[in-house]
């Protein structure tokens, strides 16, 4: 909890803080604008194993049934159907290869339009980030206030202030989002292609040094991370045959985690037994 508030406000140990949230003074929250609503803040907590450097995560998320954002809110991702079109280009293109990348904290860079504010408990504040930003002071009837001055998750605008951002970026670069299939990019030139799912980049490229070139330019203004054997990608597991021509695809314990979903009980298992010869 302490790293994931310091990711959002200052800091905390070796975490950047990129000054998402502002925790306002007693001051400043009787300057909160008359046309804001305050909403909640919620506490998400996951495992999440494709994220191996901290698969233990705690996610503070903005109650977004309260906030009233005026305008469009909807962003273009790619679909199973694109995304599995792509893969199969990619074993179809003589030298092409296919890897991941992965934008952290894509939605916490975008500024807002417009500020929105938020509150949390005190308890739920650990003591050691309150003692380490001297936040006590700060608290009002037992909550803190804070004000969203960039995108966050469950904010409804974020995922599209995010995404126009990260389109104006890569345009500086050649890269264009194709108009009649969501999600699907191309290098205007060079032989690069990619899908794309919020902060999830799926990459066909022919030329190591084309692939660099796109990894360069998320360079500039965000932080990833890459799999160049691209062997996962929003959870589907990627094995891939170059020289054959093939790629399996796979969700493992998918049928588990629904089962475990929805509270229903596994199926009971039934030995694997050949089936009988039928006479012709």
């Amino acid at each position: 909890m302490c790293r994931e508030l310091g990711r959002l406000a200052q800091g905390f140990d070796e975490i950047k803080g990129t000054n998402t949230i502002k925790f306002l003074t007693l001051d400043e929250i009787r300057n909160i604008p008359a046309d804001r609503k305050i909403t909640y803040a919620r506490i998400i907590v996951d495992y999440r194993p494709h994220k191996p450097k901290e698969p233990n995560r705690v996610r503070l998320t903005v109650g977004g049934n309260l906030v009233e954002c005026p305008g469009k809110l909807t962003t273009r991702t790619a679909g199973l159907t694109a995304t599995k079109i792509l893969w199969n280009s990619v074993i179809s293109t003589d030298n092409a290869r296919f890897i991941t990348a992965d934008v952290k904290n894509f939605y916490l860079g975008a500024p807002l339009d417009r500020y929105e504010y938020m509150r949390m408990k005190l308890d739920l504040m650990p003591e050691e980030y309150i003692e380490q930003n001297n936040l006590r002071e700060k608290a009002k009837n037992g909550y803190f206030y804070m004000e969203i001055q960039k995108g966050m998750y469950g904010l409804p605008q974020a995922g599209i202030l995010a995404n126009k951002l990260l389109r104006k970026r890569l345009a500086k670069h050649g890269y264009i989002e194709l108009p009649h299939t969501p999600g699907l990019w191309r290098h205007i030139e060079r032989p690069v292609w990619f899908t794309l799912v919020v902060d999830d980049f799926g990459i066909k490229y022919v030329g190591e040094e084309n692939a660099k070139h796109l990894l360069n330019a998320l360079r500039n203004n965000y932080t990833i991370e890459t799999d160049w054997t691209g062997s996962l990608y929003c959870r589907i597991s990627l094995t891939w045959n170059y020289n054959k021509k093939y790629v399996d695809i796979a969700m493992p314990n998918y049928v588990l985690t629904q089962l475990t979903k929805y509270n229903r009980p596994p199926p009971p298992s039934v030995p694997n037994i050949a089936p009988i010869p039928q006479p012709r």
